[in-house]
């Protein structure tokens, strides 16, 4: 082989390298075969699983709350008249656990979830107010739903009601 057959053979090699470069950065389909429809199908694979856990977490949620209804009809039921009585059977009462390097969100969050607020953003803005803000105190805490969003702020910050 002569030297410009090499050149020409290296060059050539070069440019398609190139082409081929430029094309993945610009995503060009130059008769490439294309990744979209197998990504497709893992999202639609995985949309599917989370609609199926979302469903589970429902049902779980559904039997959790006919249990603790049937635990309180029972204890109610079955015990005699305690000196501590709650004043609206609809209140969920919850022990919130707050450790260090816990954010207000993960708080509002864990309120939402346990049934004593309904809406997280509100607890989580309340709780960003300079007033509250930086003061979450590390322990456990008795929260109920008859609370307002306020005394349970003040509740797990250390403020004086």
């Amino acid at each position: 082989m002569n030297k410009s057959s090499i050149r020409s053979f290296g060059l050539a090699i070069f440019l398609v390298g190139a082409i081929l470069a430029l094309a993945s950065r610009f995503d060009v389909n130059i008769g490439l075969p294309e990744k979209n429809n197998s990504n497709q199908q893992q999202v639609e694979e995985l949309q599917n699983k989370l609609n199926q856990a979302n469903q589970e977490i429902a049902a779980l949620k559904k039997q959790v709350k006919q249990v603790h209804t049937t635990e309180e009809t029972t204890s109610v039921d079955s015990s005699e008249p305690s000196v501590k009585e709650d004043t609206n059977a609809d209140d969920t009462t919850m022990t919130l656990q707050i450790y260090s390097g816990i954010t207000p969100y993960i708080v509002a969050q864990k309120l939402e979830d346990g049934g004593i607020i309904s809406n997280s953003v509100e607890m989580e803005l309340l709780l960003a107010n300079a007033k509250y803000a930086r003061s979450l105190q590390i322990g456990s805490y008795e929260v109920n739903s008859s609370m307002s969003l306020e005394e349970i702020a003040k509740l797990i910050t250390g403020k004086k009601q």
